[in-house]
């Protein structure tokens, strides 16, 4: 039998999705293997382009419009309607666009480019996404303006100007885009009026934002750019999600006081303020979710009264509050991120404990503190089903002086799962295991491959976890008492599988970057 040729004897649908899960690039490249391929080639229909995926030469820009320019004359005779179209032109500004006699003037080229566009959008297309990144800002063609069937739409290194229509707009997505004025977004939302999802991410010219009269608008997203945003006032009381994030040092007025049913409040900027915390209190009893990270918080004492609460997750690099009253009855979830641990109460109903500290514990005194306060915190904590604790490590040296210094008064934290990110060198990374095994026994540990000295630490790790399996004696206490370990690889594209220490210590060379490695322990 000839198995050289059995994919192309399958029915075209069959082979088309096969050709789906590739990339454009590639599609083209199996259309010179036959004459068979370059038909199948010539009815699969291409509907998103990118010029990043071709070849980067003086003139790829050219070929990458032509290639783009040809497949959608051919797909307009072929298809009633193309319902999705992508476009993403790059333009290398360290190597411009070299003009000869073979090639066509820049002018022209844009002309060309304005052609794709229209072309892909004049055939009832619901689903538009176009991004260039290219000297200055790309002007939409007319045509673009006015898809009466447009849903879905996301815009890029654009201007953003003119008389819009799309009627039946659900989603808007702005990023580096443009905008003249705020009478721009009011025209925009008084022609889409059934829009629910609006993005705005680093745009320029617009430095006061007000949303109202939408009804259906469900999500705002903003990210500040330069020059920042100085306001945002959003009147919509169908508003579930606002997330805002901004540069250091700059500040907005947030005013989303009519948004009476919020239901996820997500803000990263520099300052999170007494002021801020306190307007969450007042306004919003429907908040469920409620996200603050910033670089600093200035006062001695955080205190978040949201009845509905169920997720708070505090992201805080400079703390000075030495109090933290949560008064949440129906918090779930608590994330943690921050150099101190403050005193935390009224967390009965909390089920789920995420911690990411970064400790100084260079001093004995400081890490003796550490674990005390942690110890003390963990008792606040009724009825917990899962506790995160994620430590940056800088060497094994600061684990044992902890260790050392509370030898008289053993300290062991009760910890269910450990995240660990380490940064030790190869010669501590042996002693910090002992050393973090002293100070907790974790039903779970786990690292991430590829990321800072992790790899060694898991090859080390490995190495020890093998030498107890087969030796008779101890050396350390906390080897007495391991019953039995497993490793849970996770790969990047879904592979899962449960191993013996010994069989993952053979495959470490086959290790990729961002892996997730959990080890598994029988205390």
């Amino acid at each position: 039998m000839d198995t050289a040729n059995l994919i192309s004897q399958l029915p075209d649908h069959i082979i088309h999705h096969i050709l789906s899960f590739l990339s454009t690039p590639e599609v083209v490249r199996l259309s010179v293997l036959s004459k068979a391929w370059h038909r199948i080639f010539n009815s699969f229909p291409i509907f998103e382009f990118s010029s990043s995926s071709f070849a980067k030469t003086s003139d790829s820009s050219f070929e990458f419009i032509i290639f783009v320019y040809k497949s959608l004359l051919l797909q307009c005779h072929q298809y009633r309607s193309i319902p999705k179209f992508q476009f993403s032109f790059t333009q290398d500004r360290w190597r411009p666009y070299v003009y000869s006699k073979y090639l066509p003037s820049p002018c022209e080229l844009d002309k060309l480019i304005s052609r794709c566009i229209e072309i892909g959008t004049r055939k009832g297309v619901k689903e538009l996404s176009i991004y260039f990144s290219i000297t200055g800002y790309y002007r939409l063609p007319e045509a673009v303006l006015s898809v009466k069937e447009l849903v879905v739409c996301s815009l890029g290194g654009c201007i953003f100007d003119g008389a819009i229509n799309w009627p039946s707009l659900r989603e808007l997505s702005l990023k580096e885009v443009q905008i003249c004025d705020q009478r721009i977004i009011n025209n925009l939302f008084f022609t889409c009026p059934l829009i629910e999802k609006f993005s705005l991410v680093e745009c320029f010219g617009l430095k006061y934002l007000h949303l109202s009269g939408l009804r259906k608008l469900k999500k705002v997203k903003v990210k500040s750019g330069y020059p920042h945003m100085e306001k945002i006032e959003i009147d919509v009381v169908s508003l579930h999600t606002f997330s805002y994030s901004a540069h250091h040092y700059m500040k907005t007025d947030i005013d989303l006081t009519s948004c009476k049913n919020l239901e996820v409040f997500k803000f990263k900027g520099y300052n999170i303020t007494e002021d801020m915390i306190q307007y969450l209190n007042r306004n919003f009893p429907a908040l469920k979710v409620l996200v603050l990270h910033g670089e600093r918080l200035h006062f001695q004492r955080i205190e978040i009264s949201i009845p509905l609460l169920e997720k708070l997750n505090l992201i805080v690099a400079q703390i000075s509050a030495v109090e933290a009253i949560i008064n949440t009855p129906r918090l779930r979830s608590f994330k943690c991120v921050m150099h101190k641990i403050p005193s935390l109460f009224y967390l009965n109903s909390l089920q789920e404990v995420t911690l990411e500290l970064f400790v100084d514990l260079n001093n004995i005194k400081h890490g003796e503190s550490f674990l005390e306060d942690f110890r003390e915190y963990l008792k606040n904590l009724n009825q917990i089903k899962l506790v995160t604790l994620s430590i940056c490590v800088y060497s094994s040296s600061e684990i044992h002086k902890i260790v050392s210094s509370t030898a008289s008064n053993p300290v062991l934290l009760d910890i269910s799962h450990l995240k660990l990110e380490t940064f030790t060198r190869e010669k501590e990374s042996h002693a910090l295991v002992d050393g973090l095994f002293c100070i907790c026994r974790p039903e779970s540990l786990l690292l991430v491959s590829g990321c800072a000295r992790n790899d060694e630490f898991i090859k080390n790790l490995c190495e020890k976890l093998v030498q107890i399996e087969n030796a008779a004696t101890y050396a350390n206490c906390w080897q007495h008492h391991l019953k039995g370990v497993k490793i849970q690889h996770c790969g990047r594209k879904g592979y899962n599988k449960i191993l013996t220490c010994e069989a993952f210590l053979d495959s470490l060379q086959t290790l990729e970057p961002k892996e997730k490695i959990r080890f598994l322990f029988e205390w």
